[in-house]
């Protein structure tokens, strides 16, 4: 398993090896290279620039996919907050209310200033649904949604997709395909996780990229590369 850090490092890698099947990238690649103001924006854009150029078809799993759409969700909730908060000169809230939009705002401006996208987490997530629920009934909850979110979240994390040129992993459990090469399983998912302290969603992506005919794996998880057995020399691994 190769370990690799720069384009040049990449090209040369793709000269020597060929793109095989294509690649597999990781949630934080995908995001990045989703939007301008992302920290890895002009990384993942340079890189995505030589996979185009090499032909490399680009893939993800569904758990990518997932947290794909979940990251693109959170962010525009955060943009709604902001938006909320703003025009609170104008409309009075209730102070609890006031106070999670105002700590959301201050986040997100801090995030913009160090070039990372804040997107709200779980836990105010949860507080702000319940405080407006609380405060104005469930109806305001979902009118914040509509206006905030709704259809932007289907047409936006559509166009990522298309502008992307995505393609997506599907394979059941204990089969093959032209993609993979061993079948997947899902007690090989549930090892990786106990011997390398992995979390469920990164330990799929080791077993799928261990077990695939993908010749490289894109991710900002430097904790990855540890993962891998020496006898995958035709593989790579790409740290952004």
């Amino acid at each position: 398993m190769q370990v690799l850090r720069t384009l040049k490092d990449l090209s040369n890698f793709l000269d020597a090896n060929g793109p095989d099947k294509g690649c597999l990238a990781d949630t934080n690649f995908l995001f990045g290279l989703s939007y301008k103001d992302d920290r890895l924006f002009e990384r993942t854009n340079d890189l995505h620039d030589l996979l185009v150029e090499y032909e490399v078809p680009i893939y993800a799993n569904v758990i990518s996919r997932m947290e794909l759409i979940d990251l693109i969700f959170r962010k525009q909730v955060t943009d709604g907050c902001v938006q909320l908060f703003n025009a609170a000169t104008t409309h009075s809230y209730e102070k609890s209310i006031y106070k999670i939009l105002k700590d959301i705002r201050d986040k997100d401006t801090r995030g913009r200033r160090e070039q990372e996208i804040y997107k709200v987490d779980e836990w105010r997530l949860k507080q702000l649904r319940k405080l407006i629920s609380n405060e104005y009934g469930l109806n305001d909850w979902k009118d914040f949604c509509a206006k905030f979110v709704g259809e932007m979240l289907s047409n936006e994390w559509t166009a990522i997709e298309e502008d992307l040129g995505l393609n997506y992993v599907e394979i059941m459990e204990g089969h093959v395909s032209d993609l993979f090469n061993a079948p997947v399983n899902w007690k090989d998912m549930v090892e990786t996780m106990g011997n390398n302290g992995l979390r469920g969603p990164d330990a799929m992506i080791v077993n799928l990229f261990s077990k695939s005919n993908f010749s490289v794996l894109v991710t900002s998880d430097s904790d990855l590369e540890s993962c891998f057995s020496a006898t995958h020399t035709n593989k790579a691994i790409m740290i952004l």
